[in-house]
């Protein structure tokens, strides 16, 4: 078994990629744009590393959802 990361350690974006499938599946991108009041080419800019690393704050956000199994039916979309 691998050690687990801290919540505010780095996270890449093939991390990320892969912790949205998990949370939210094929439609990742534009379904976790929503729930965070966001938009898919930001999302896809962290998955890309366009900017550097998966931002920290983002990087929390997506462990504790998955620790919590958080399912997308729970998440209300955020109006902008």
């Amino acid at each position: 078994m691998s050690p687990r990361k801290p919540l505010n350690g780095p996270m890449t974006g093939a991390e990320l990629d892969a912790a949205l499938v998990k949370i939210f599946g094929d439609n990742r991108q534009s379904a976790f744009a929503r729930a965070i009041g966001s938009t898919s080419r930001t999302v896809r800019s962290w998955i890309a590393e366009t900017y550097g690393m998966v931002p920290v704050h983002i990087a929390i956000l997506v462990r504790l959802m998955l620790q919590a199994k958080v399912t997308p039916e729970q998440l209300p979309e955020v109006e902008r």
